[in-house]
């Protein structure tokens, strides 16, 4: 669950430019053409999104929630699947043992194809309530996390923040470029606000 949501994250704040609609990060001075000429900053930081992701206290609590939901829903439906098919082997039995009559082999074949079907479509209502879950729970994440992002730069004090992944990799960049560990400060300790005050998602 944790590298699908790294991998998505990922791909969504593969280059999170932190200019307002593109347009740098600095005021703006009219030269003597009435030309208007952006002072953008030339800094440049990077985020190791997989390390984030392992330590926002938002991503452990939500992925194990979501994780418990999904273990006992496969319980139920393996143990839900077990006795259907119990019943099934069952009803050849009597049918090869002659212990029914047509009339009543029919009824109990009817019976077991409504309670099949039944079954079917739980476990594709089940699996579509997760699925839609896990695309909420990223939905919350990605816009926590740009919400910080756009909060933490407000000064404008880097041009472009970058992400690093095991599927965006940066080669080669200087350490103290990397604002790793500030970003999921700052994540964690608006996330432990917002739980105490109950505004948390």
């Amino acid at each position: 669950m944790k590298k699908i949501i790294v991998t998505v994250a990922a791909v969504a704040l593969l280059a999170v430019s932190c200019n307002n609609n593109g347009q740098g990060g600095g005021s703006a001075r009219t030269g003597t053409d009435s030309t208007v000429v952006a002072e953008v900053s030339s800094q440049i930081a990077y985020i190791r999104l997989d390390v984030l992701m392992e330590n926002y206290e938002m991503v452990a609590e939500l992925s194990e929630a979501l994780e418990e939901k999904a273990s006992k829903a496969e319980t139920e439906l393996t143990s839900k699947g077990r006795s259907l098919e119990r019943a099934f082997a069952d009803y050849q039995e009597k049918i090869e043992k002659g212990l029914v009559t047509r009339a009543q082999a029919a009824e109990l074949q009817e019976r077991l194809q409504r309670q099949e079907q039944s079954f079917y479509q739980h476990r594709e209502q089940v699996t579509q309530e997760l699925a839609e879950e896990n695309d909420v729970m990223m939905n919350n994440i990605y816009h926590n996390l740009t919400t910080f992002i756009e909060e933490f730069n407000s000064d404008h004090r880097y041009g472009v923040i970058l992400t690093t992944s095991g599927v965006t990799p940066i080669l080669s960049a200087d350490p103290r470029l990397d604002i790793t560990q500030i970003v999921v400060d700052g994540l964690n300790e608006r996330y432990a606000r917002e739980k105490k005050s109950g505004t948390a998602e």
